[in-house]
């Protein structure tokens, strides 16, 4: 066949875990997909969809499957806020991620929020922003909507906005992010 699909199933049922172990579940599963669906040497290109926190996921497993940098292709995004959730542009959707984080003990929603750690350079998501993986792409589709109230429209777009070029910590660590994120990017493989 001349495409495969994989759809992810492992972390289908527990999202609220941390993010960097749905990230190794996620490189395991494409990993042994690869190794039983895919003949010595027919493997041309490997490109990666994925909405909202599945993009987060994504990025987490990349590291985790270099050995296949040179086949990345294309990696599209639907509303994955790859700049965390600091920046919320509903108070009623920061409150419930707020209580759900309580009530559930979401690790996944504390690392986005980037509330892991008081050091905001510690938390997951900047480290993750360091992390290889984007740079392997011919292709970064990064596609948000005003609409989507869960994930920052800029975030998900990995853009600066006039409440992350103040000079507070927050936002000095979200134009960090971006910037490490950015700069190892084609200008000519982003499309937002």
């Amino acid at each position: 066949p001349d495409n495969e699909f994989l759809c992810s199933l492992n972390n289908e049922n527990n999202t609220e875990r941390d993010i960097q172990s749905m990230g190794e579940k996620l490189a395991r599963e494409v990993n042994s997909y690869i190794r039983e669906w895919m003949s010595h040497g027919s493997l041309d290109k490997i490109s990666f969809i994925g909405h909202s926190l599945g993009g987060i996921i994504i990025r987490s497993a990349l590291p985790l499957l270099e050995e296949y940098k040179s086949k990345m292709h294309t990696f599209l995004t639907f509303s994955s806020p790859h700049l965390g959730c600091m920046y919320q542009s509903s108070k009623l959707v920061g409150t419930g991620m707020w209580f759900l984080k309580m009530w559930k003990k979401s690790k996944c929603l504390d690392q986005l929020a980037l509330s892991e750690d008081d050091d905001y350079s510690k938390t997951f998501m900047y480290k993750l922003s360091q992390a290889p993986g984007f740079e392997w792409f011919k292709n970064v589709v990064l596609v948000s909507s005003f609409q989507d109230l869960y994930s920052p429209f800029e975030s998900s777009r990995i853009e600066i906005f006039r409440k992350a070029s103040a000079t507070s910590t927050k936002a000095n660590v979200y134009l960090r992010m971006a910037e490490n994120i950015l700069s190892r990017l084609n200008a000519k493989s982003l499309y937002r």
